[in-house]
C-alpha cells in the first residue's frame, strides 16, 4: 500500500457506508462474502441494478470507470449459463474483490500518518491533521477547528452527520455511532408528515375547504421547521467524544491499518 491508497479496511467501510444509504440496510458483510447471497438475503439480488451501485462507489471513492472495467475485472461479464455462474463466477465476486477493484483506482487524500511536535513524533497530532481535512469543506468560514474545538460547535444536524460518517469510515468503521434519538424522530416525522400530504390528495378531491386545506399545509410545514431546528438542536455526540481532540486520541490509539500503515511508509 501506498501512501495515496486506502486499505482494503478502509474501502470495505465505505463500501459499507456507502451500501447501508443506498438499500436502506446495515447487514454486515466482510471480504469474503459474496455479494449475490449478501443481496438475495435482503431480497435486493433481482431488483438492483449493479451499475447504479457501481457509479455510487464511484461518487463515495472519487473516481472514474466504465461499466464494462468494473463487469470484465470483477469476472461478471458476459454470463454463458447459470451453470457457470454458480460454480464459476459468482463465487468471485465479493466485496473483497469490490474493494480491490476501487483501491486500484481511488487516491486517498486524507492521511493520517504522526507528525513531528517539538522534536518528537505525536500520533494524535498526525490523526488530528487528518480529521481537518475532513472538517474544512464542512465548517464555516468563521469557525477554526483547533484540537480544544468542540465538535457541536463546528457543525450539526446534516454537516455533522456527514463529517461522522466520513471520518468512521476512514478509520476502518471504529467510531461509536451518533445517538439514534435523533434519526429515529426524523424518521417519525418525514413519515407523518408523508401521510398527511398525501391525505391531502382525496381531501382535495373531495371538495375540502381550501382554507382548511391551507391550514393543513401549514402545520405540516411548522412540523417540517420544527423537525430541522431540533436536528440542529440536539447533541448526538458519544459523551466522551466531544472535542476534535477526542477524536484524535481515539483513533490514533486504535490499532488500525489507517494508522499504522502511514506509520510505517513514515519509517520507511
Amino acid at each position: 500500500m501506498t501512501e495515496t491508497q486506502f486499505s482494503e479496511k478502509q474501502i470495505l467501510a465505505g463500501i459499507f457506508a456507502c451500501w447501508s444509504d443506498a438499500m436502506g440496510t446495515d447487514r454486515s458483510f466482510d471480504a469474503e462474502t459474496r455479494v449475490d447471497l449478501h443481496m438475495k438475503a435482503n431480497d435486493e439480488w433481482e431488483d438492483t441494478d449493479l451499475a447504479d451501485l457501481f457509479f455510487r462507489f464511484e461518487k463515495h471513492f472519487g473516481f472514474e470507470s466504465t461499466l464494462e472495467e468494473w463487469t470484465e475485472e470483477l469476472g461478471i461479464a458476459n454470463v454463458p449459463s447459470l451453470d457457470v455462474w454458480e460454480n464459476e463466477m459468482a463465487p468471485k465476486f465479493t466485496f473483497g474483490a469490490l474493494a480491490r477493484f476501487i483501491q486500484k483506482r481511488s487516491v486517498n487524500t486524507v492521511s493520517f500518518k504522526p507528525v513531528m511536535v517539538i522534536n518528537k513524533e505525536c500520533r494524535p497530532a498526525g490523526v488530528f491533521y487528518g480529521i481537518e481535512q475532513i472538517s474544512n469543506p464542512l465548517v464555516s468560514a468563521k469557525c477554526r477547528v483547533t484540537p480544544s474545538t468542540k465538535i457541536i460547535d463546528a457543525f450539526r444536524g446534516y454537516k455533522l452527520n456527514s463529517f461522522w460518517s466520513e471520518l468512521s469510515w476512514r478509520s476502518e468503521g471504529r467510531l461509536p455511532q451518533l445517538s439514534s434519538r435523533g434519526r429515529k424522530i426524523e424518521a417519525w416525522g418525514h413519515l407523518f408528515g408523508s401521510l398527511v400530504v398525501f391525505s391531502m390528495i382525496p381531501l382535495s378531491l373531495w371538495g375540502l375547504n381550501p382554507a382548511a386545506l391551507v391550514a393543513i399545509s401549514a402545520c405540516v410545514s411548522m412540523g417540517w421547521l420544527g423537525l430541522s431546528l431540533y436536528k440542529n438542536r440536539v447533541n448526538p455526540l458519544p459523551p466522551e467524544l466531544q472535542t476534535f481532540r477526542d477524536l484524535a486520541v481515539l483513533i490514533a490509539a486504535q490499532d488500525c491499518d489507517a494508522v499504522r500503515k502511514c506509520e510505517a511508509i513514515e519509517h520507511g
